[in-house]
């Protein structure tokens, strides 16, 4: 027997302050500079790349533009100017490059605004140097290809083979190979690792970062999508072991050079520095510049020019050669820009180092593409092969994101509708009722869709709002505003997988909760018990779930970090009181990201029931941490000691709380502060914490 309570309220949840805030000021998700400074990178690359983090520019109409506009440098000039001349975006920017190439032409190439906005200092596209993030995995994808084609590695084989004393543990049974990790199908359990207190002139080889922060494999190598940092980490690591060049090296002497790419580079000089754009924040200011992690980073550490990635993205237009000059032969580049991992035929999938980002405006024309976000800069690659054309810009602000605007309006200007999909596909009733259910997102479980069948399709509720679905083929779906989405079966014909509106990984479909026995339906917390129960934070295999249990503070800590899906730390514990107890990791990791603290003796009592107040310090600790969630305040009652009055006035604003307190007739709330956390409070806690700051 499974349980199905619905929740009471939908997931964006009305008491929301959250909303507004993060489309104001979205890079404050991942950017609080005043705190623990680990956690921002590593959140970049999971809300960034998960497109949690940006308003949108709206991009230039396509109405007044004339079909088919030849992409020549006047044309391009033009266009891309009237672009940037929208007050929206004029305002928000700070400094951006935007390179277009065609015909194995550069037909533009040109600067935007400053590279350092106090000292007026305009960016060159020629020269100044810019992050651009994952845009490195497709130069690590081009560094295996290469190996591939002189037989130093075999994209089939099991990496073990290319490791050295390198063991991954495999719980599958099934062989990792390099093709998984290129296609981010690795199965590893954790795939981004956590973020290391590094300072700038810091060292940290590549070697030691994958010994650190190995993951486990727990999910069939090539069945399931999931965006994957440490996987191109490896790839870069093997590249090293095979080539026996540092891993900088080797990309210097076989892809930079070749391409005449001689302002390129993976790892961070004094003279690189001081080329490199300053990065700023979601309110215009200037961010601290911060090293790359490790040294040089094959999944997100590269520094470029517009030029040096027109010279790239020519070569990958005309099957891998430029000027002369070949990288990789046309059959590699064909197999780089296939983008076949995918949940259906019709929805563009991930390649070799590509992927497919902003696909409802492709037009009906092969597009492979590849984004990267990083603390103040955002890029975005896009090739159109058919055309031989391609596109990229990158900016140095966590403003308002450009980039969907800027390929949009791109494309209805150069390249208009080729073809749209048949909506008028019909399914009968019982079939959609198979697709409803709750889906975690496999790399961020925090993130949920709930799906149910309506008369016309089905409706989507996730982290941005309610979503109508229409059926265009079998496991294929539309909404709205074109934006397809489509579900996977197992092998045993169950609707198993579901990928929309995430482009970073795919999500599971969770079966339902087995009731408790002392938690009836009818049960004020029932709602919120089940649903936590269903997507992993409480046990499934036991009868009670003994709702007016206090919760330990090891207990606690350990859900918070559960849900955030982030790699568990592999330090030994610092507090001597975890050593032994189950909690340790997750203390450890809760730790490390200036979530909880020790008392003056270095202990943390993990078995000590935790209070109202301090699982609300933790809360609001983790809001800023994670997303630079802002202080605020509420009309509290009853008594909190003074170091929690912040946690306290933070959990009340947002109403992360259930009918355990009580609410003056002027508003005060006594949210109980000093009483022991109850099992079920908890539950309530966490489930409206979701539905609030991812919202």
């Amino acid at each position: 027997m499974y349980l199905n309570v619905r929740e009471p309220t939908s997931l964006n949840s009305k008491e929301n302050f959250m909303k507004s805030y993060v489309a104001t000021c979205p890079i404050q998700q991942q950017q609080n500079y005043k705190s623990n400074p680990k956690w921002k990178r590593v959140v970049a690359n999971i809300l960034l790349v998960a497109s949690l983090s940006f308003t949108t520019i709206t991009s230039v109409s396509a109405e007044n533009s004339l079909p088919l506009q030849q992409v020549t440098p006047q044309e391009t000039e033009s266009f891309i100017n009237q672009f940037f001349a929208q007050p929206e975006v004029k305002s928000a920017l700070k400094g951006a490059v935007v390179t277009v190439v065609h015909d194995q032409q550069i037909v533009l190439n040109k600067g935007y605004g400053y590279a350092n906005a106090e000292k007026q200092i305009p960016v060159d596209a020629d020269s100044t140097l810019f992050r651009v993030a994952s845009i490195s995995k497709t130069l690590t994808a081009t560094a295996i290809m290469q190996l591939a084609e002189q037989g130093n590695v075999k994209l089939d084989q099991d990496i073990s083979a290319y490791t050295d004393a390198l063991h991954l543990t495999n719980h599958t049974g099934t062989t990792l190979t390099l093709e998984h990790l290129m296609t981010h199908t690795s199965g590893f359990d954790f795939t981004d690792a956590v973020a290391t207190d590094r300072e700038l002139g810091s060292s940290y080889p590549l070697e030691q970062f994958i010994k650190d922060h190995q993951p486990s494999v727990v999910r069939t190598p090539g069945e399931v999508f999931r965006y994957d940092n440490y996987g191109y980490a490896l790839l870069g690591y093997i590249v090293q072991k095979q080539s026996k060049l540092p891993f900088e090296t080797y990309v210097q002497q076989h892809i930079f050079q070749p391409l005449g790419m001689s302002n390129s580079h993976f790892t961070l000089s004094k003279d690189s520095l001081s080329k490199l754009a300053t990065p700023y924040g979601a309110e215009g200011q200037a961010l601290p510049q911060y090293p790359n992690v490790p040294d040089s980073s094959p999944e997100g550490g590269l520094i470029t020019t517009g030029r040096d990635m027109a010279h790239f993205m020519l070569a990958q237009l005309n099957q891998g050669s430029y000027q002369g000059a070949r990288i990789l032969e046309p059959a590699s580049v064909q197999d780089m820009q296939t983008l076949d991992v995918s949940i259906h035929p019709d929805i563009p999938g991930t390649g070799y180092g590509f992927e497919s980002t902003y696909s409802q405006y492709n037009h009906g024309r092969k597009v492979v593409s590849k984004a990267g976000d990083l603390a103040g800069f955002h890029s975005n690659l896009w090739l159109l092969p058919n055309e031989k054309t391609g596109l990229f810009v990158v900016s140095n602000s966590d403003g308002p994101d450009l980039r969907e605007a800027l390929f949009q309006a791109f494309m209805d200007h150069f390249y208009p509708n080729k073809e749209t999909q048949d909506v008028n596909y019909i399914v009968p009733d019982f079939s959609l009722r198979t697709y409803e259910g709750l889906y975690r997102d496999i790399r961020l479980p925090a993130w949920l869709y709930d799906i149910s069948a309506t008369e016309k399709g089905l409706q989507v509720i996730d982290a941005y709002g309610t979503h109508n679905l229409t059926p265009v083929k079998d496991m294929l779906f539309m909404d709205e505003d074109g934006k397809l989405a489509g579900f996977k079966k197992n092998q045993l014909g169950e609707i198993t997988y579901f990928y929309y509106n995430k482009s970073d990984s795919w999500s599971e479909k969770l079966p339902e909760a087995k009731p408790y026995e002392d938690v009836p339906e009818d049960h004020p917390y029932a709602p919120y018990i089940y649903r936590l129960t269903q997507i992993g934070l409480y046990p499934q295999d036991q009868s009670q779930f003994e709702p007016e249990k206090p919760v330990s503070r090891g207990e606690f800590v350990t859900q918070v970090v559960g849900i955030s899906g982030m790699s568990i730390s592999t330090q030994s514990p610092k507090f001597k009181d975890t050593q032994l107890s189950p909690y340790a990791a997750f203390i450890q990791t809760a730790l490390e990201l200036g979530i909880v603290q020790g008392n003056t003796r270095g202990l943390f009592h993990p078995d000590q029931a935790i209070t109202r107040q301090e699982a609300a310090v933790i809360i609001s600790r983790t809001a800023q941490q994670l997303l630079g969630a802002p202080a605020v305040t509420a009309n509290l009652a009853g008594s909190q000691d003074r170091w929690a009055e912040e946690g306290v006035q933070f959990v009340v604003a947002l109403g992360l709380y259930g009918p355990e307190v009580s609410i003056s007739s002027s508003g005060a709330v006594d949210y109980r502060s000093k009483q022991p956390m109850l099992r079920q409070e908890s539950s309530i806690l966490m489930y409206k914490m979701l539905g609030t700051l991812l919202h």
